[in-house]
This record gives structure tokens, C-alpha cells and sequence, in this order.
């Protein structure tokens, strides 16, 4: 690997030979290394995914247009740097090489002023991308959050699990959201596209948000489903691999933590959408790990063969602990 790891160096002009190599293995997509040179700089080596992302220069070129715009309409806003070829390429081989913006993740969190500090740091990079025109943004990902799409592809498998019939029963009510958008009644802008607890970078001193990361799916969307996808993240009570479904459901107090940090910063004019968009999101993601599950396990990363089954049963659970607040939740909006 310290053989491709030099000639990626080589190619993006990098002086100095390697010193350190580390793997990166929180991200379940990429093949992701931090490299250390002998010039004493730290940079992020990362191979793109082309069984997900089967374009892979219309993702830089998604990330590259945002960053520019955020560059210069929002110069206070930490962005992702990437480094070119000689000829004037981001990629190599479908290696990238970015520099490193130091910090650290979670996959979840649990203190609620950071959480509504997170809220924030979502809601700022939401309403700073809210000004770019999504239409010169390319769809890298076909059929994205689309719900309507998923359940088709679901629903055409076929089974006898108690999983498809609760998820059949949620069509309608889970596609509502994505109908509104279709359908014309809101526009669609640019978006995250990935919101979650671990694409979001705090500094280690402070523990305030530094960056958000991970702009492989900013692309034309719904902003309702980054703010639901988030909610997801950081008010449920467990992951989504939690196999005791009996610990699966909602915090109110880091929802109300996350959602005032949001609306802080970024006041939604369609707030009658933002509730039953966490829903959506939830019941979205049931529906691609059970579809995952029937289709043999291609496209999530799992480390058994039910992985994905639970995942299902436990976002499924989640959901009906979302219909169980819902009211609840709208108080706070």
C-alpha cells in the first residue's frame, strides 16, 4: 500500500516521502488513509467508492462548486481543500487527497449543549448552501432520497417478513414529504445529502463544532431531509445497529436541544414539514436495509449476515416511537 500511497503523492505534487500512514476505518464507503510527510504535513488520502459513486468526477466537481461559493459567500466557514494533478485533475486512479482538518467525530453524542451546537453547525451550512443555484449541481447518485423509488424497489422483492407488510402499511404517510417536492409545491435546493453525528468535526480543546465533512452526496435535494436525517442522528437514543429494540426510540431533550440549535440558524419557511420529514428519513432507511437484507447484503457495509435485518427492525422501531411524539415534538417548532 506505501507503493500506491507514494505515486498518489507524486501525482497530486506533494513533497516529501511518507512518514506515517493510518488507516481511517470509521467511514463505511471509501478507502481512507491520513498520511504524514517528512515536511511535517498531515494530509487525508482517500480512494472513492465507484460501486457507489459510479461518477466520481461529478462528485469533485459538486464539491469543488460548493466549496467555491462557500468561499466566497461565507469566507468564515471551515471547507473541504482538495488538491489537483498537474493537470489540473482532483482525481487520480479515483484516488483524492485533501487536506486534513483536525478534530474529532462521533457516531453519537450525548451531551446536549454540543448537540445543539451541532444544530447550529447543520443549520449554518444549510441555509449557506440555500443560495446556490442546485441546478448546476449534478445528480452523482440516481433515485437519491427518493423515497417513493426506494419502497418501488422494495415492494417488488418478495417476502414473507412482518417487516414488508408494517413498512407497506407506511407508504403513503413516508412519501409524503418527497411527494411535496415532486410534486412542485417546494423547491428542491442544494443540500448535505448525509447529515449525521459523525459528519460533523469538533475541536478537541473546546469541543465546539469545527467543520461539517463528507460532501459526497451535496447535490440537488430536499432541505427538510438533511434536518430530518440529523434528527435521526443525534436524537435517537441508539444506533441502528442496536439489536435490543426495547432501547430504540427518541431523546426529547436532544431533540429540543438539536432542533433550537437548528432554527437558530437557519428558520425554516416550510417548519410543517420538518417533523414529518424525520419520519420519512427513519421509514427511508428501514426500507434500504431491509431491501439491502433481501437482495444479499451489496451495497451497506455489514460485519454478519443479519446486519442489515436489524438495522431494519430497528429504524422500523424508531419510526413507531416517532409517530408515538409527534406531537410532542411539533411543540417545539
Amino acid at each position: 500500500m506505501i507503493t500506491v500511497l507514494n505515486t498518489v503523492r507524486k501525482a497530486f505534487r506533494l513533497e516529501g516521502e511518507i512518514l506515517e500512514m493510518h488507516p481511517l476505518t470509521d467511514g463505511g464507503i471509501h478507502g481512507t488513509y491520513q498520511i504524514r510527510l517528512k515536511t511535517g504535513k498531515n494530509y487525508i488520502f482517500q480512494q472513492v467508492n465507484t460501486s457507489v459513486f459510479q461518477n466520481p468526477d461529478a462528485v469533485m466537481q459538486n464539491i469543488v462548486r460548493t466549496a467555491s461559493y462557500l468561499e466566497k459567500y461565507v469566507p468564515e466557514m471551515q471547507v473541504l481543500h482538495f488538491y489537483q494533478t498537474e493537470q489540473g485533475e482532483y482525481l487520480f486512479q479515483n484516488w483524492r487527497v485533501m487536506d486534513v482538518i483536525h478534530g474529532y467525530s462521533m457516531k453519537t453524542c450525548e451531551n446536549l449543549y454540543q448537540i445543539q451546537q451541532a444544530g447550529k453547525a447543520f443549520g449554518a451550512f444549510q441555509k449557506a448552501v440555500s443560495g446556490m443555484d442546485s441546478a448546476g449541481l449534478v445528480q452523482t447518485i440516481s433515485g437519491f432520497h427518493d423515497t417513493k423509488a426506494y419502497f418501488q424497489e422494495l415492494l417488488h422483492l418478495k417476502s414473507s417478513l412482518p417487516e414488508m407488510e408494517i413498512l407497506r402499511n407506511w407508504q403513503e404517510q413516508a412519501c409524503f414529504v418527497c411527494d411535496c417536492y415532486q410534486k412542485g409545491k417546494l423547491p428542491f435546493q442544494v443540500t448535505h445529502g448525509d447529515m449525521k453525528c459523525s459528519n460533523l468535526l469538533f475541536d478537541r480543546e473546546t469541543n465546539q463544532p469545527v467543520a461539517v465533512i463528507d460532501w459526497d452526496t451535496v447535490m440537488s435535494g430536499m432541505p427538510v431531509y438533511d434536518f430530518g436525517d440529523a434528527v435521526r442522528s443525534f436524537a435517537s437514543n441508539v444506533s441502528s445497529s442496536e439489536t435490543d429494540l426495547s432501547r430504540v426510540g427518541i431523546s426529547m431533550p436532544k431533540f429540543e436541544a438539536f432542533v433550537s440549535g437548528w432554527l437558530s440558524e437557519c428558520p425554516q419557511t416550510d417548519r410543517n414539514l420538518l417533523i414529518p420529514s424525520v419520519f420519512s428519513v427513519t421509514v427511508e432507511l428501514a426500507v434500504r436495509y431491509l431491501t439491502d437484507y433481501l437482495q444479499g447484503n451489496i451495497y451497506f457495509r455489514i460485519t454478519h449476515p443479519e446486519q442489515n435485518l436489524i438495522r431494519a427492525r430497528n429504524q422500523i422501531r424508531l419510526a413507531q416511537e416517532l409517530l408515538k411524539h409527534q406531537s410532542e415534538m411539533e411543540k417545539f417548532l
